[in-house]
């Protein structure tokens, strides 16, 4: 796992090399065990190492095959690395190091391009083929490990943060409206934007090619979620299927030369987890828990029985809210790009990377592959309403809702009025943080207004339409990976998780077990995680599957709400006073300070999450001395 930039030029690119070495630097934390930067031709290729297979310098990268006419910086994990190594021995490859980066270099060497459709695992990677002068970037099916690139004056600059392109000093920081208003209203910046103009991210399950100055990117995977149409085994053979494929995934994400941690909340996911881990024979497995003393938030309890019934060690460590203030500018600037999610990551990877881990089990994916959400019946419901009022006129009683004296989730019910797709008005009546007219009271005139179909509504439109005529709840789960998991909670995870040179994997979305799932109809796959404990019961203690099948479903989250007015009061105000927000010149100093005083005298007619987004959005932009 490691951070890896790069920049290919029209003529040498050694005058380039200045800006590759500060990229390395703003990855560091990405890659302390080793860095390099290698100047091929047109190309200079960059990587900061964080080490897993293979501990030595045999896996310095920038990596070259034999004769150095194909180079590779690499991050991620290859998890079928040892199958593949067989094979191309068997077709006359040698290896110098026992890595996943040599398997994948000799991989392109064999199958050029298409050697992404045989790896299993997350990865982005560069390769530059010195023989065609091109390069190859490639990034994982579900957009685990993420990877952006701009292209400016005739040079193709990528990397795996957008603060590291920023740091090469080619690129302006100036602030894309588009992104800055999909935030406000997502609470986070989904493709095809990203907070920084000109900055793009290679898209989940893609395949770009740079050569002679021109770009061309296309798709090797796509998620599908057509149901199968062929008869399902009986119940019983389902589960003892989906069994196998859960615990021959775990296996290939075991493989580690370092200890592994597995994150343990209170739930299923993480609990089925550790009962797959302990079947699949991890070694040295230990389990940590972030506890809180607000008794409603904390799961310490819940996730110390489970990890009690598995007989797998078990730490606790519980964070005061005062500790968390003292933290929040290293938090902002591990973000990468603003972000209402992200908190709970940043902590739990911290408090292992301080106990001397570099991999981590993560839960990613429970939810939105088994249905573990309670907002799927929001959807379901607002569906039904927008599709009865869409004769409605939108504007006249859209607007009898939409006043700024209501409370936020009255508001948003404006969304299901005159609909013209009431699929669309329901996620955002249930997703949007601020609504168009909060967009041109809160971010300065320029960055206010697009003139068209909001950002927001826009993404949201875009991957509706590809699942139009499907079933509702696989049309949710559909959208739930494509406009939350990956744009959100994956990139997230990876930003926080490598702030503290941690790899997290998460092993529901190893994409054989996802390939496996995605065709079982809503009805059976979509309920409340029973196929994934029906699927885990043949290896969870019987005591565990029941206390787990009677535990209330809980959403992992800080006290947000009782922190912004108390503990952090002090550190808002700081930096919502007109001084500090006009010398950023975003945000409308008199807009916020009405919506904070607002929350002060009622917390629950605003959210916490858009004071958090504000708050958040303000201390990025000075972290990152960005500008409109």
């Amino acid at each position: 796992m490691c951070g890896i930039a790069g920049m290919v030029a029209e003529g040498s690119a050694q005058a380039l090399l200045e800006a590759a070495k500060l990229m390395a630097g703003a990855l560091s934390h990405r890659g302390p065990d080793s860095h390099g930067v290698e100047c091929i031709d047109q190309c200079v290729l960059v990587n900061t190492r964080l080490a897993i297979i293979d501990l030595s310098e045999r896996g310095r990268m920038p990596m070259a095959n034999q004769d150095h006419s194909v180079w590779i910086t690499y991050n991620g994990e290859s998890y079928n690395a040892g199958e593949l190594r067989r094979m191309l021995m068997q077709r006359g490859y040698r290896f110098r190091s026992a890595t996943d980066t040599e398997v994948v270099l000799h991989l392109y060497e064999e199958f050029g391009e298409r050697c992404v459709e045989r790896l299993r695992g997350m990865f982005a990677f560069a390769i530059w083929d010195a023989r065609t002068r091109k390069l190859i970037l490639a990034r994982d099916r579900l957009g685990i490990k993420p990877l952006y690139y701009a292209i400016s004056h005739g040079r193709l600059l990528f990397a795996s943060e957008v603060k590291a392109l920023l740091a090469s000093g080619l690129l302006p920081r100036k602030l894309d409206p588009a992104g800055l208003r999909a935030y406000l209203q997502l609470g986070h910046v989904p493709p095809p934007w990203t907070a920084i103009q000109g900055i793009q991210p290679l898209e989940p399950g893609h395949v770009a090619v740079w050569q002679e100055q021109k770009w061309a990117s296309s798709a090797y995977w796509s998620l599908r979620s057509d149901s199968t149409n062929g008869a399902l085994p009986p119940p019983e053979k389902l589960s003892e299927e989906l069994s196998d494929v859960f615990l021959d995934a775990m296996r290939h994400h075991l493989v580690s030369d370092v200890p592994v941690v597995l994150f343990l909340s209170g739930g299923t996911d993480s609990a089925c987890l550790a009962a797959a881990a302990r079947q699949a024979g991890a070694q040295n497995l230990t389990a940590m828990t972030v506890g809180f003393a607000e008794e409603e938030f904390d799961e310490s309890e819940l996730s110390q029985r489970t990890a009690r019934a598995l007989d797998i060690p078990h730490r606790i460590v519980t964070l005061p809210a005062e500790q968390i203030r003292r933290d929040l500018s290293h938090v902002v600037w591990a973000m990468d790009q603003p972000t209402v999610d992200g908190l709970n990551t940043y902590w739990i990877s911290r408090l292992a990377a301080e106990a001397g881990c570099k991999v981590a089990i993560s839960g990613q994916g429970g939810d939105e592959l088994f249905g573990g959400y309670e907002s799927l019946a929001w959807f379901e419901r607002f569906t039904g309403i927008a599709q009865w009022l869409r004769p409605w006129h939108a504007r006249p009683l859209g607007r009898l809702l939409d006043q700024t004296a209501l409370p936020f989730r009255w508001r948003k019910l404006s969304y299901l009025f005159g609909a013209r797709d009431p699929f669309v008005a329901s996620q955002l009546a249930v997703k949007v943080l601020f609504l168009e007219r909060d967009l041109r009271r809160l971010l300065i005139p320029p960055l206010a207004e697009n003139g068209r179909q909001t950002e927001a509504e826009y993404h949201l439109a875009y991957w509706a339409k590809r699942v139009e005529e499907r079933d509702l709840k696989e049309k949710l789960a559909f959208m739930d990976i494509h406009t939350h998991l990956e744009p959100r909670l994956l990139r997230d995870m990876d930003a926080m998780s490598m702030a503290h040179s941690l790899e997290v994997r998460p092993v529901f979305l190893d994409h054989r077990l996802v390939e496996f799932l995605l065709p079982i109809p809503s009805a059976i796959r979509i309920h409340q995680k029973r196929l994934l404990l029906e699927a885990t019961k043949r290896f969870l203690p019987s005591e565990l599957l029941q206390d787990l099948q009677a535990r209330r479903k809980r959403t992992f989250t800080f006290p947000f709400a009782r922190w912004l007015t108390r503990d952090w009061r002090p550190t808002i105000e700081q930096s919502f006073t007109a001084e500090r927000l006009g010398s950023v010149g975003v945000l409308e100093p008199s807009s916020v300070s009405q919506l904070w005083q607002r929350y002060v005298r009622s917390s629950a007619a605003v959210g916490w999450s858009r004071i958090w987004s504000l708050f958040v959005l303000q201390r990025w932009c000075e972290t990152m001395q960005v500008h409109p």
